[in-house]
């Protein structure tokens, strides 16, 4: 397989600060596919699928961290399939940010949970009709709590 990006996210944010929280970011998108951003701005969400260069492993099981951090009683371990994670059997990540807006090759988004330079695989406008109305997870597992 090969892959070629066709943007990175920027925004000069530290590591350790994008592993506490969502940040501000510009995906900056290669003049070549440009074109393919008509429309987007149509859209308060995009899906980022990205390649997660900072690989650092794959274990199958995992504690979610996070979700300790923030008060929230969670299981000592799950698999990673369950999990947000980044270290995955493959470095790919996918994410919903909000678009606040397009300016040529730049879009601007809030909620980014990737480090600077990250490399973009893809966009997806993202559309409410793409959530199942009796979708469900457990409470460790919601950001929101």
């Amino acid at each position: 397989m090969e892959f070629r990006p066709i943007g990175y996210v920027k925004h000069g944010r530290p590591d350790e600060e994008v592993k506490r929280g969502r940040v501000d970011a510009v995906i900056e998108i290669s003049p070549e596919y440009q074109e393919g951003l008509k429309g987007l701005e149509e859209f308060t969400h995009i899906i980022v699928i990205s390649f997660l260069h900072k690989y650092r492993g794959a274990p199958l099981v995992v504690t979610p961290k996070r979700v300790r951090e923030r008060g929230v009683e969670a299981p000592e371990a799950v698999g990673v399939f369950a999990t947000d994670s980044p270290d995955r059997p493959n470095p790919i990540g996918v994410s919903i940010v909000r678009l606040l807006r397009v300016e040529g090759n730049r879009l601007y988004v809030s909620g980014v949970d990737l480090y600077d330079g990250t490399p973009v695989l893809d966009i997806k406008g993202f559309s409410p009709s793409r959530c199942p109305a009796d979708a469900k997870a457990p409470r460790w597992a919601l950001g929101d709590v």
